[in-house]
């Protein structure tokens, strides 16, 4: 049992114009740009942006006492 669904992978390979050959040559990176675009442009997480997300949400002390301790 695979973890992935090749054959509609590859379907959806050859829908987009991408021989079996060639399929297999394609990085990760490389498949998710052609099968989800709208991914591709998505905005990258930098230094400023998780600074931003830091303080918009800042982690919680845990007390001392806290039953997973």
């Amino acid at each position: 049992m695979s973890l992935l669904p090749w054959p509609s992978l590859l379907s959806q390979a050859i829908g987009l114009g991408i021989g079996p050959a060639s399929f297999w040559e394609v990085s990760v990176a490389e498949w998710r740009a052609l099968a989800a675009p709208d991914l591709a442009s998505a905005e990258v997480m930098t230094r400023a942006n998780l600074t931003l997300l830091s303080l918009r949400f800042p982690d919680q002390e845990t007390p001392p006492n806290d039953i997973n301790e």
